[in-house]
């Protein structure tokens, strides 16, 4: 069998993908219709989700459905009943959760630290355990639940983006071993900063190479090089199979390496300075 088939067949023949409109969701969804697989794109607007599910449908003539659907309203389980109902999803790819702007906890509503959470939290849990049900009774399929490098740390001005991803990461680990026992594989893919519309319209700066050589010497790698989203989502589907988590582009994989092997304090603090050079945001110093 060609390992188009065997992708297909073991993770086929419908992929659901939220978060599947632009940036690292489009990329998997491309990639995904170039292996066979239908499409199920989930997101909140659908004028963007139409325009990738039609040229998707042109260049491979794969089965696209989409649905404007919010993540975060409540009875999220009830909202996608209907769409998986007649259809045989082998593979869920959780993508959504971009950050949205970065700011201290204190100077937004407690409501738009609660929407990431339930974005990044709840969101990948509840459809987990749906399509995890179903996927658990064939024997076979896959889920991806796509984190940050931000989940390996908390930082300052990302406060529940970064808590919420690191939830997701443990998530994906501990469903790892869970859905394994019935032949599912789980992967948590952890994404750097990648060059996508969300990121951008969040007003995040990249860096550049020289930027990255210098912070690497000065203390605790925190990359700031965007990636392209079509080279994280080929290395998330590489990967699918091989572990419980993937870190995506050698330069991130290095920068999570030296945050695990520096002092706690020292993380925290490059994190949140590397988080306001990212966004142009002055950070005032801790007071001992």
């Amino acid at each position: 069998m060609s390992a188009g088939r065997d992708f297909q067949a073991r993770y086929g023949p419908w992929a659901l993908i939220a978060g599947g409109s632009e940036g690292i969701g489009r990329s998997f969804a491309i990639q995904l219709a170039e292996r066979g697989l239908d499409l199920l794109l989930v997101a909140r607007r659908d004028g963007p989700l139409e325009e990738t599910a039609a040229e998707i449908r042109e260049r491979f003539g794969v089965q696209v459905v989409t649905q404007a659907l919010d993540l975060t309203a409540p009875h999220l389980e009830d909202a996608i009943a209907p769409l998986v109902a007649a259809r045989d999803v082998g593979l869920l790819v959780c993508n959504a959760g971009a950050a949205h702007g970065a700011a201290m906890l204190l100077d937004r509503p407690v409501d738009a630290a609660l929407a990431m959470v339930r974005l990044n939290c709840a969101a990948p849990l509840v459809l987990s355990h749906a399509l995890g049900v179903r996927m658990r009774a064939r024997a076979r399929g896959g889920v991806i639940l796509v984190s940050s490098m931000a989940g390996l740390a908390g930082g300052a001005l990302i406060a529940a983006y970064a808590a919420s991803k690191a939830f997701e990461i443990a998530l994906a680990e501990s469903l790892w071993y869970e859905f394994g026992t019935a032949g599912v594989n789980v992967l948590g893919l952890i994404a750097g900063a990648t060059s996508t519309p969300a990121m951008l319209r969040s007003g995040m700066k990249f860096g550049t190479a020289d930027d990255d050589a210098a912070r690497a010497t000065s203390g605790p790698a925190t990359s700031t090089m965007a990636m392209e989203p079509d080279e994280v989502a080929r290395e998330a589907l590489e990967n699918l199979g091989r572990g419980p988590v993937h870190i995506a582009g050698d330069a991130n994989r290095q920068a999570a390496s030296g945050l695990r092997s520096a002092p706690r304090d020292q993380v925290v603090a490059a994190m949140s300075v590397a988080v306001a050079e990212m966004y142009g945001i002055p950070l005032p110093p801790r007071i001992p």
